[in-house]
């Protein structure tokens, strides 16, 4: 099947599935739109793209959104989508800041499908000093989506850390996790680039990425406007105000007092009344009793384990390595609130192996060394092989079989896995669907109820 036409079934099941929703069979959705109900069937049956002008009507008619009728596109049909050095060269671009060329930027391997941007950085300006008042450097106001970062060569990372400006002395296989809206910016180290690399410059691979605000939260609180997105933000001052948060959300949403949660909790008054102030938390069994008086898990009243910090750094000497099958692996900056974020540097040995990996994640890679790498994959029911050399990116689906071998000796590259829109809530909410109804939630098929056939 083409793409084209596979988009025009998807694009029919998810019509289909917002009539369902809707309580419209076929009829009264041609009714409503007044269009002949051929049209509406050929619609479902993905024969044809829904009108501009039907589609026009039914966002003024149904309580829906025009982008609630488009449909992704998946621009990974065999699973994985390579980039050569040659085309990310080609997407060269230098913008300058302070009046001078700043950074050039390339593009490397994306997807429609991932939240991920992944963006090759050359550190044009060179600093002699790590004054993070130097006047080079040229910050920004930070930017919405999270970031890791990999640094080659002798690179400064400036940042803004509780209003001081704050400078890492980074090299060739450190790393750092910024937080979105943190002023950032970034230098080549001159001494240490001539030194240490030959006098070439600072490089980053910088892969920013959106996580759950992005998308459809981002489109809610745009709507909300006004004074109310605020009032939806936690107190993390700490975790006794972070947990008291969550309870009073709690309590809002069910339209309940205090007193009324600790007496279905069996919880003392006062126990409460510091839960809710933030001066105490619950203990284990305290917060399954609060968990059963709201009718919610306990996880959904706990907070995070530890407060994180908005910038986080690593360096590669001082992280351990360890062995997963013919792979050296080397955790780099990560998070806890991502918990599905995973930045990794790989080093690949020894001869093909067929596809040992299977990971849960949006994946991207970056071969960082010399040594070309060879990547396996099986999709349709067919084994895939490609070679990435130096400077070549890809991008791997979530939970397609792959794996990576090198001719000779190692290769190396950086490994970025993150979560589309599916892990946490979504797979736990997914998981009590069930699996027999699984492929109804994306590919709707029949009406939700049973029509009567004519006799």
């Amino acid at each position: 099947m083409s793409s084209s036409n596979l988009y025009l079934k998807r694009q029919g099941a998810n019509f289909l599935s917002i009539i369902n929703d809707l309580k419209r069979n076929r009829q009264a959705a041609a009714d409503d739109l007044d269009i002949p109900l051929a049209q509406i069937e050929a619609i479902i049956a993905g024969d044809m793209d829904i009108p501009a002008d039907v589609l026009d009507r039914a966002v003024r008619l149904w309580p829906v959104n025009r982008r609630d009728f488009m449909i992704i596109d998946d621009d990974a049909p065999a699973g994985v989508r390579v980039m050569r050095r040659s085309a990310s060269e080609a997407s060269s671009r230098v913008f300058a800041r302070g009046g001078v060329p700043y950074y050039e930027y390339r593009d490397t391997a994306m997807s429609k499908l991932a939240p991920l941007r992944p963006e090759w950085i050359l550190e044009l300006v060179e600093v002699d000093d790590d004054d993070p008042a130097s006047p080079q450097v040229q910050w920004n106001h930070g930017h919405f989506m999270h970031q890791f970062t990999m640094f080659v060569n002798a690179v400064n990372f400036y940042y803004m850390e509780n209003g001081e400006r704050k400078v890492m002395k980074a090299n060739t296989g450190d790393s750092m996790y910024i937080t979105p809206f943190v002023p950032h910016s970034f230098a080549t180290r001159r001494g240490d680039a001539e030194r240490l690399y030959g006098g070439r410059k600072g490089l980053i691979l910088a892969l920013t990425y959106g996580n759950k605000v992005a998308g459809d939260v981002q489109h809610e609180l745009s709507a909300l406007g006004g004074d109310l997105p605020p009032r939806f933000l936690l107190d993390t001052s700490s975790r006794e105000q972070y947990c008291a948060s969550l309870l009073r959300q709690q309590l809002d949403a069910a339209s309940m007092t205090p007193a009324d949660a600790a007496r279905r909790a069996s919880i003392a008054d006062h126990r409460m009344s510091e839960f809710v102030s933030g001066r105490a938390m619950p203990t284990a069994e305290e917060y399954r009793r609060l968990a059963d008086a709201f009718t919610v898990n306990s996880r959904d009243l706990m907070p995070p384990d530890e407060i994180d910090p908005k910038v986080v750094t690593r360096t590669r000497a001082g992280t351990p390595s360890r062995r997963f099958g013919r792979y050296c692996v080397t955790d780099m900056a990560g998070i806890r609130y991502l918990p599905y974020s995973k930045a990794l540097l790989v080093d690949v040995e020894g001869p093909d192996g067929g596809t040992d990996l299977d990971v849960p994640l949006h994946q991207y890679c970056y071969n960082l060394g010399e040594r070309p790498i060879t990547i396996t994959w099986r999709a349709n029911g067919t084994t895939h092989q490609d070679v990435l050399n130096r400077d070549d990116s890809v991008y791997v689906k979530p939970h397609v079989p792959h794996g990576f071998s090198t001719p000779g000796a190692r290769g190396t590259m950086v490994s970025l896995r993150v979560a589309g829109k599916t892990p946490g809530d979504p797979q736990r909410e997914l998981s009590h669907i069930g699996a027999e109804n699984i492929r109804r939630t994306y590919l709707e098929h029949s009406l939700w109820y049973r029509e009567e056939k004519k006799q």
